[in-house]
């Protein structure tokens, strides 16, 4: 097999599409990727030992992240992308089967400061007007509305329950997460939220009536209690409605996203914009354009669309701007562009645990893509 061969074969393998065969010609194939030998000069290379359990470290990590599936594999879709992470594997596995010294070139530093991932924060506010911080509150009861304790759980999240005595007035709350945080909910019914950063959700302390009524802008995952006898409402940003009886679904609606999309899990949703309804099964995802104001039904990547409540971000064929704006929002940076980005989309993997700097080094592997961090501000350049 010579290079170009093996190009085309990696990058049949990061599109998934290598049969059995392939994968198993492309895991014996040994490239002639090699380290020049070389004496090994302590003065400028450093201490030997010290530098191979320093490689031994990184690599022994790297593998166990392998083991998750959680190693970045992002690219550009043009084909300089499959020739660097050939290069890196073939280091790799040079590394990994030589009994020599691996030589390790030492360079300044790509970012000279770093943004560090959002976290588990939001603001309460009560049905006065009065302001919790929840990162800065402590686990218990925070306040009591309505016969209706408010309660900061142990782990973390914010839990509406119940007294013995029947609720008559009922009073709203609202939870704000800022950019760069996110967090989750119980409501007074037993349903789950998972509120996206740069998000709000308004909801009563109670439901009584006919409908469990909620007000959404942003991002949100929904676990729904089933009541038959009281359908749950997501209304987002008067834009449309989604009527669920007990299910599990994704609401991504914020203001500087040109579609409102609703994607089903499991369960059944009914979308309701004016007089119109859409019905959505399992799979699905409820698309509206807000200029038109059409929506569509299309099979949805689940995966994707819950990435962020599982700690991910999961790219698949998506531009520089929708990703750099999900950047934005969880590590709370402002974006600039330089120059023409046009037709750059990108696919990959990576957890929102990592510094924002992991994530740009990997776009940056694509050879696509190139940045620079000054404080809060991320300027993206061909």
């Amino acid at each position: 097999m010579n290079r170009e061969e093996y190009n085309r074969l990696y990058e049949k393998y990061l599109a998934g599409k290598c049969s059995v065969k392939e994968q198993v010609e492309l895991e014996n194939y040994q490239d002639s990727f090699k380290l020049k030998e070389q004496q090994w000069d302590s003065r400028t290379m450093g201490n030997s030992e010290e530098i191979k359990q320093s490689i031994q470290e990184d690599l022994n990590y790297s593998i166990q992240e392998h083991s998750k599936n959680r190693i970045f594999k992002i690219r550009a879709l043009q084909s300089a992308a499959a020739a660097i992470l050939i290069l890196l594997t073939a280091g790799i596995y040079y590394y990994q089967n030589s009994p020599e010294p691996v030589i390790v070139k030492t360079e300044t530093p790509r970012f000279r400061n770093d943004v560090a991932p959002g976290n588990n924060k939001a603001i309460l506010t009560l049905d006065d007007g009065s302001k919790i911080d929840l990162d800065d509150a402590k686990t218990g009861i925070l306040a009591s509305e309505s016969n209706i304790d408010i309660k900061k759980t142990g782990t973390g999240q914010l839990e509406y329950t119940a007294g013995t005595q029947s609720v008559k007035t009922v009073k709203y709350n609202i939870l704000s997460t800022p950019m760069g945080g996110e967090y989750q909910l119980v409501l007074p019914d037993g349903s789950k939220v998972w509120l996206n950063s740069g998000s709000t959700l308004r909801f009563p302390t109670a439901f009584i009536g006919s409908e469990r009524i909620v007000e959404l802008k942003g991002e949100a995952y929904f676990d729904i209690a089933k009541n038959p006898k009281m359908p749950f409402l997501v209304r987002t940003n008067n834009a449309m409605d989604i009527k669920v009886l007990g299910t599990q679904f994704n609401v991504m609606a914020y203001d500087d996203e040109k579609n409102i999309n609703t994607t089903l899990i499991e369960g059944s949703v009914e979308v309701l914009k004016g007089s119109g309804t859409t019905m959505l099964k399992p799979g699905q995802e409820a698309i509206l354009n807000r200029g038109s104001g059409n929506i569509k039904v299309a099979q949805a990547d689940l995966e994707q669309a819950i990435a962020w409540k599982n700690g991910y971000f999961i790219f698949y064929n998506e531009n520089i701007e929708s990703i750099m704006r999900k950047v934005s929002r969880w590590y709370n940076v402002d974006i600039v562009y330089h120059g023409n980005l046009n037709n750059k989309d990108f696919v990959g993997t990576i957890s929102r645990n990592k510094n924002v700097s992991e994530l740009l080094k990997m776009l940056e592997l694509t050879g696509a893509i190139h940045f620079s961090i000054d404080g809060r501000r991320i300027t993206v350049m061909p």
